[in-house]
């Protein structure tokens, strides 16, 4: 292996034929092509190093780590590893027959019922009858014309999201560095999900006349108060604004560098520097999908928990403003990683203690606290090794 910046490089030839990560995906590199869970890869593999460049240096927002960097973070002789800020991924290849069993899985999930996601009241019972059902009520109750650009300092997380259990502290300090050490990526600018960009964000016009968007502000002033590591309430005075069913922890991350709050694990204030594409987002908004807060609350609960689990699926946007989510055979086998996957559907307190197994941290705030307890510690940690066992589409 080859020194390259600050990262290795990797003989092309080593990389080849199949692989199985350590979040459970299935991963096959032919050339310097490279699919996840049989989803081909935009971009392939990163080509450098080397004087023959046929060295990889990365793929998507990862780079190839040292051999001790691997050993360090548990990787067996052989395997590889790859980063991108704190998170990390290994590589090792897979025992005779685990492939196929894996796929076996992942195809087996294209049946599987919905119940989990609050479907079957709206007469839907598999997994692409929901995306189907998410789609008719994304358009059912979005406002027409183009998306809108609208600024994280106007909005707050809906009275329906995440169990009414509002966002986790961790998790939108982890977006933050994430946003920090990898730079913003930006769909504005033309990259997706696949590029490390965010999703797009879908938010239900509000105002402080409507009773749910009342509930919503004042329970987010309330967590505000509470925690003073969230970015500070951003509301005060403003009759409008918006509530996020999804993407919610993305928002108050980028209200993090607005303010220069100090991170949670670092003390460092977070700050725009030369970063024009989140300095753009943070001016201008985000592009985002509005929908009107006469939709009922059934459908909001039902569109917020569909989103999550849609995480990282192909947004269709039409100049004309129509989104759909794409529901091809590709599209519906393209799981996200453990990680996200569980990010998207554990509530506020036991996503932050997920976010912290991750990281490897804890964290000693002072004034009045809640310790994450024993119970949810255990369902995360349950969590973790059923997605790993089984690849489930929570």
């Amino acid at each position: 292996k080859l020194l390259y910046g600050c990262g290795m490089a990797v003989p092309l030839e080593r990389v080849q034929g199949e692989w199985v990560a350590s979040r459970g995906e299935v991963i096959k590199v032919d050339g310097t092509s490279i699919s996840i869970n049989n989803k081909a890869m935009p971009g392939g593999l990163k080509m450098g190093g080397g004087h023959d460049g046929r060295h990889v240096v990365g793929f998507g927002i990862y780079t190839a780590a040292s051999p001790e960097a691997a050993a360090a973070a548990g990787a067996g002789p052989g395997d590889l590893l790859w980063l991108a800020g704190p998170q990390e991924i290994i590589w090792r290849r897979p025992v005779k027959g685990e492939v196929t069993a894996r796929s076996a899985v992942m195809d087996a999930h294209m049946l599987e019922k919905a119940p989990t996601c609050g479907a079957e009241p709206l007469g839907v019972s598999t997994e692409r009858e929901a995306v189907e059902m998410l789609n008719v009520l994304i358009e059912r109750w979005r406002e027409p014309g183009p998306l809108p650009f609208v600024r994280s300092d106007l909005v707050c997380p809906a009275w329906t999201n995440r169990a009414q259990t509002g966002l986790s502290l961790d998790h939108v300090h982890y977006v933050a560095t994430m946003i920090a050490t990898q730079g913003f990526k930006s769909r504005r600018r033309g990259l997706r999900v696949w590029d490390g960009a965010h999703d797009v964000p879908v938010l239900v016009r509000e105002s402080a006349d409507s009773e749910w968007g009342r509930k919503a502000r004042d329970r987010w002033e309330e967590t505000v108060i509470a925690e003073e590591h969230f970015p500070p309430f951003l509301l005060e005075g403003k009759h409008s604004f918006f509530c996020s069913l999804g993407n919610g922890h993305f928002s108050q991350a980028l209200n993090l560098f607005r303010t220069g709050s100090p991170g949670l694990w670092t003390g460092t204030p977070y700050e725009v520097g030369e970063d024009d594409a989140l300095r753009e987002a943070l001016n201008d908004g985000v592009q985002s999908v509005v929908l009107s807060n006469k939709m009922p609350s059934r459908d909001q609960k039902f569109v917020s928990l569909m989103l999550n689990r849609s995480h990282g699926r192909c947004w269709d946007i039409q100049d004309d403003g129509t989104v759909r989510i794409n529901t091809s055979e590709a599209a519906m086998n393209a799981l996200g990683g453990q990680f996200e996957a569980l990010s998207k559907v554990l509530d506020a307190e036991e996503l932050s203690c997920l976010v912290r197994q991750k990281l490897g941290v804890d964290v000693d705030r002072s004034g009045p606290k809640v310790k994450p307890s024993t119970r949810l510690a255990k369902r995360a940690a349950a969590a973790t090794i059923f997605l790993e066992a089984g690849q489930s589409r929570l």
